[in-house]
């Protein structure tokens, strides 16, 4: 228990002691009186002075503890955690109220979301009081305030928190506290105002661990105030969606469920997936206080972009906005390749006949064949025989023309990936030409050059492979065994660029140079396998046709932009080179919120060098948007929830006010009635003084002499 004003305790004890004072200087003295018989005087006299002495005390009493609770009343008792913002604080404040509206915010305990909490705690911060200027801070993925400075119009601002609704974005914790370091800085040299920061949040620990206090001035006050119960409110979640679309022109798809089970019990979960007009359920189990991925394979029909939604049913938990995820797949017609050489067909076995099987491992089948391989002469490649093809291989191709490389690395830049077989000492000459002819955009990690003179490289294997590729995480726990089969020989030395990023090496030999490189070129990319396929021993492996397989899907899917994205933060998204330039194309929004809308409702889009971005400062609505040219659509994204919205665990509250308080006086008040600050003890306190003079009325009429 604390109190308001303790110099009244001071006042009290010495105003209690007046009573008591008086009552021994006003005692009454004995008198000597002549009496012929005394007996029955001195029964009178002894009965009167029992009586007489217990009315004494009970008057004294009642009167002092009346003083003594008239001095509580106004020293205001105060029970529960001490508050640093108060209305009955003195003076002129400058107070900031930032309330969290973040998407965990409308997590449920019970029937109540902790928004309306918020809404009722931060009210008690916006109320009018001489000397006080306020404003209010809403905070998601952006913090915006009410008002451009603290203001007096306490009637606009509540208006303004009853507005408030929560918003599917993560907060960015650190754009608050720097927007109320601006309202809280000193007006001027002689801006004594006293500094007060109200904080109304769940205190969610995965965004609350950025807090950063010291960009507030050192002498504010900051009132943490937490709608979160003690207990964690337990809540499922769909994480993440992904097809794998590299096969999909098969007619099936490899579909990805991240699952998020933030509940103390494991739990059986049933996912409804929609895509198309197509559905499917899948079911499995979810640890405790975990997430897991459930996988299928499932049938697709059609080609393009496609826009699904996966929904947890038969689920009650906390936040029932995480339990729908909408998500896009672009399955591709079946693949084209362009391949480069200057082997004959016939010329059986050699590197380009290893390659063109594992292309098309069906094609024999050439109506059932899962791509199509042109197979080009590198003289007689042009604009037009390269226009269908979807990914351009090279294998001993000879000197390319300074035309031919013009035309590959423009066709780069666009977004054409590029598989390079670098097998011969003029392979060093192509790939810097290459490199030189795409420009900046191409930022290669390592330099081809031909071997020392007299070296022969034969007998080389891998080292060290990047595990976490698709290329090599397709051997799952058997890579090691795989890759320590695999012999290569020929090839290129390389030296490292200091510019290149070391994550581009995929792939090093024993000898110390790169196997196999995988960089990006503005809309494109290229990669690099740096061996003689017809005289390494990786043809004739298994490993072969899924490891190529997987790299080139991963090429395929380099070159377009993310199909997901966040709500609330900036959305930068490339669209398609093949899509065209801006003009024509318009953004259509999810079928809920309307069959179309004007461009710069959605963002805007932009053309670039390469490409056409699309850019949305502030994404404000879920769902699948779709970019069109007339009827056809040339790019989809979703935009979803941030995964960590659904995790709803609060920070504990001593990281916020030590470690995280930058040394800044902050208080940390709990959701919970038994941590609330009760400071209306003051009444019972005067109501109690009124009885105790009530009592001594009564005492003095029964008493009576």
């Amino acid at each position: 228990m604390t109190f308001l004003h303790p110099w009244a305790i001071v006042m009290g004890v010495l105003a209690a002691a007046a009573p008591v004072a008086i009552h021994f200087l006003t005692r009454p003295r004995p008198v000597r009186m002549p009496l012929s018989t005394l007996r029955f005087v001195r029964e009178a006299v002894h009965q009167r002075r029992s009586w007489r002495r217990f009315r004494d005390i009970l008057l004294l009493a009642l009167r002092t503890l009346a003083v003594f609770l008239i001095a509580l009343a106004v020293a205001r008792p105060q029970w529960g955690n001490r508050s640093l913002i108060s209305d009955v604080q003195g003076g002129d404040a400058v107070r900031i109220v930032i309330l969290d509206v973040s998407q965990s915010m409308a997590a449920a305990d019970g029937a109540v979301e902790q928004i309306e909490r918020a809404r009722t705690m931060a009210a008690n911060y916006l109320r009018y009081r001489p000397g006080l200027a306020a404003n209010l801070i809403v905070a998601g993925a952006r913090a915006e305030a009410v008002f451009e400075s603290p203001s007096t119009n306490f009637e606009a601002l509540r208006e303004e928190l009853a507005r408030c609704r929560v918003l599917p974005q993560r907060l960015d914790v650190a754009r608050a506290l720097d927007l109320s370091a601006r309202m809280l800085a000193p007006a001027s040299a002689g801006d004594r105002r006293r500094r007060e920061l109200a904080v109304v949040s769940d205190f969610q620990r995965s965004n609350w661990t950025k807090a950063d206090f010291s960009v507030l001035p050192a002498d504010t006050r900051i009132q943490l105030e937490s709608t979160a119960p003690n207990k964690t409110l337990p809540n499922l979640a769909i994480l993440r969606v992904q097809g794998q679309t590299a096969r999909s022109a098969s007619g099936n798809m490899q579909l990805e469920i991240d699952v998020g089970n933030y509940s103390p019990l494991a739990r059986k979960v049933n996912v409804d997936v929609t895509l198309g007009d197509s559905n499917w359920r899948i079911s499995g189990m979810c640890p405790a206080g975990q997430s897991t991925t459930l996988t299928e394979e499932i049938g697709i029909r059609g080609t393009g972009w496609q826009a699904g939604e996966a929904r947890l049913e038969g689920i009650d938990d906390a936040l029932a906005a995480d339990n729908v995820y909408p998500f896009v797949v672009h399955v591709r017609p079946k693949p084209t390749y362009a391949l480069l050489t200057r082997q004959p067909a016939t010329e059986r076995p050699s590197s380009s006949h290893f390659l063109e099987c594992a292309l098309v491992p069906d094609g024999q089948l050439k109506e059932k064949a899962s791509a199509t391989v042109l197979r080009l002469d590198p003289s007689a490649a042009d604009r037009a025989a390269l226009a269908p093809a979807d990914l351009i291989l090279l294998d001993h191709p000879g000197k390319l023309s300074e035309e031919t490389g013009r035309l590959l690395a423009g066709l780069m830049r666009r977004g054409r990936p590029i598989v390079y077989v670098a097998s011969e000492l003029i392979d060093a000459t192509n790939l810097k030409n290459l490199a030189e002819l795409a420009g900046s955009g191409l930022q290669m990690p390592i330099e081809f050059t031909p071997p020392p003179s007299g070296q022969i490289r034969r007998d080389l294997f891998y080292t060290s492979v990047r595990r976490e590729n698709p290329a090599f995480r397709v051997f799952g726990d058997n890579l090691s065994a795989v890759m320590g089969r695999l012999r290569f020989a020929g090839g290129l030395a390389s030296r490292r660029l200091e510019n290149g990023l070391e994550n581009d090496i995929l792939a090093t030999y024993n000898d110390g140079s790169a196997g196999l490189v995988i960089t990006s070129s503005d809309a494109g990319a290229m990669a690099v396998i740096n061996a003689d396929l017809g005289t390494s021993n990786l043809p004739r492996t298994s490993a072969f046709v899924p490891m190529l397989n997987e790299l080139i899907a991963q090429m395929l899917n380099r070159g377009r932009g993310a199909d997901s994205a966040f709500c609330g933060e900036p959305l930068a998204a490339q669209v398609p080179a093949d899509a065209g330039p801006s003009v024509g194309l318009r953004i259509v929004p999810p079928a809920a919120h309307g069959a179309e809308t004007e461009i710069n409702a959605c963002g805007e889009l932009v053309d670039e060098a390469v490409s056409t971005a699309w850019r949305w400062p502030s994404p404000t609505r879920l769902g699948v948007y779709r970019v069109q040219r007339d009827a056809a659509t040339v790019f989809s994204l979703a935009l979803n929830l941030p995964p960590e919205e659904s995790q709803l665990e609060s920070i504990k509250p001593e990281v916020l006010t030590g470690l995280l308080g930058a040394g800044r006086n902050i208080v940390f008040r709990g959701a919970e009635d038994n941590s609330r600050r009760h400071d209306d003890f003051w009444w019972w306190f005067a109501a109690a003084c009124v009885v105790c003079m009530l009592g001594e009325t009564s005492a003095l009429l029964v008493f009576r002499t």
